[in-house]
C-alpha cells in the first residue's frame, strides 16, 4: 500500500538523503557527480527542506510504502488558477511501483480549485519526460537555465484536477462531512447496537475542520483514489502536554495493509511535536479490533468504564501512553 502524507520535521534527514540519492543516480550521467553534490547540497539541505513545512500556499508531502518514506514532492499555488510541481522524486529502490503516479496525484489534488499544473524538467531526463506526458501534460517551451541544471522543458496541464490514485492523508475540510458520516456508518455497522447520529452524538463531524481548529487540534482523512473519505483520525489537548486522539476509523476494505497503525503514528508525531508527552483516547467497549491495535502500539487501557449516556447506549475504555 502507497500512503502519501504531509511531510513532518521529523521526516526532513530522511528526504534529504533520499534526494541525494536519486540526484546522483538520476543525474550523474547528465550534469556529472560534483556537479550534482554541489546542487544537493544548496538545493536540499535539511534546514531548507525544514523552511517548507507549513508554508502558507505550499504542499510539501512524503510518501511510504511498507513502512518505509520512499518518495517525496513539493507542489505551491502560484495564483490565478496556476499551481507548480516544484520537486517529485521517488527512491531508486522504489520506481515502477506506482508511487510517483501517487505523489503527482496527491500534488494535483492540494489545491483542488487549480485549473493549470505547470512544472519543469531537465530535457536529458527522458524517463521524467516520459513520466509526465502520460500523466496528460504536454511541452510548452524552455528554460535556458533550470537553477543551474541547465536547460529546461516546461510542462503544463490543464483541467487535471480529476487526476487521482493512491492514498492521500490530507487536513480534513468542512465539506467532507457527508463522507465521514458515511464513513463511521459502515464502521459502525459491525457493531449491533451502534448508530451515526450527527446531530445529538457526533456535532463535531457535522463542521469537522472548523471544529477541530476551534479546541486547538487537528483532523485528518484518508483519500482514496476514486476521491472519497477512506480513513480519519483527529487529536486535540485537552490538558498541558496531554494529546488526545479521537475518531480513528478505517473503511473495511482498506483494513489489514498498516494504515491504521500509520494513522496514529501520524498523530503521535504530531503530539509530540507540540509538546505532548502523554497521549491517551477513549474507545467504545465493543471496538475490540481497535483495543488490539492500540495495545499492540503500547497503549495500556487504566481506570474505569465511562458511560455516555448516548444514542448507541456506548460505554468505553480509557487507554493511555506515555510519548517520551
Amino acid at each position: 500500500m502507497i500512503l502519501v502524507r504531509p511531510a513532518s520535521r521529523g521526516d526532513i534527514a530522511a528526504v534529504s538523503a533520499l534526494l541525494a540519492r536519486t540526484w546522483h543516480d538520476t543525474y550523474d550521467a547528465i550534469l556529472g557527480a560534483d556537479s550534482v553534490a554541489a546542487i544537493t547540497r544548496e538545493w536540499h539541505a535539511p534546514d531548507r527542506l525544514a523552511d517548507e513545512i507549513g508554508r502558507p500556499g505550499h504542499a510539501f508531502f512524503v510518501a511510504e510504502t511498507a513502512g518505509a518514506l520512499a518518495g517525496t514532492a513539493s507542489v505551491t499555488d502560484r495564483g490565478d488558477g496556476i499551481v507548480s510541481i516544484d520537486r517529485l522524486y521517488v527512491a531508486p529502490e522504489a520506481q515502477g511501483q506506482g508511487i510517483g503516479r501517487a505523489l503527482f496525484s496527491a500534488a494535483v489534488r492540494a489545491f483542488p480549485k487549480a485549473s493549470v499544473i505547470r512544472l519543469e524538467v531537465e530535457e536529458n531526463n527522458a524517463r521524467a519526460c516520459r513520466f509526465y506526458e502520460k500523466r496528460g501534460l504536454s511541452a510548452i517551451g524552455h528554460r535556458a537555465d533550470c537553477g543551474g541544471c541547465g536547460n529546461a522543458i516546461v510542462y503544463e496541464g490543464r483541467g487535471v484536477a480529476a487526476l487521482r490514485g493512491g492514498l492521500v492523508l490530507r487536513p480534513v475540510r468542512d465539506g467532507d462531512a457527508q463522507d465521514l458520516f458515511g464513513l463511521l456508518s459502515l464502521c459502525f455497522a459491525e457493531y449491533p447496537g451502534c448508530f451515526v447520529d450527527p446531530h445529538g452524538d457526533l456535532p463535531d463531524l457535522v463542521h469537522p475542520a472548523r471544529s477541530f481548529a476551534d479546541k486547538g487540534g487537528a483532523y485528518w482523512v484518508v483519500e482514496d483514489p476514486a476521491g472519497r473519505v477512506g480513513a480519519c483520525v483527529g487529536v486535540d489537548f485537552p490538558a498541558a502536554g496531554t494529546a488526545e486522539l479521537h475518531r480513528l476509523y478505517v473503511r473495511p476494505d482498506l483494513r489489514g495493509s498498516g494504515l491504521g497503525r500509520r494513522l496514529v503514528d501520524h498523530v503521535e508525531a504530531h503530539a509530540a511535536a507540540l509538546g505532548a508527552q502523554r497521549m491517551m483516547l477513549w474507545s467504545d467497549t465493543r471496538f475490540t479490533t481497535a483495543h488490539r491495535l492500540y495495545e499492540r502500539l503500547g497503549y495500556r487501557r487504566v481506570g474505569e468504564i465511562r458511560a455516555l449516556g448516548d444514542i448507541s447506549n456506548s460505554s468505553e475504555f480509557f487507554f493511555e501512553k506515555p510519548l517520551v
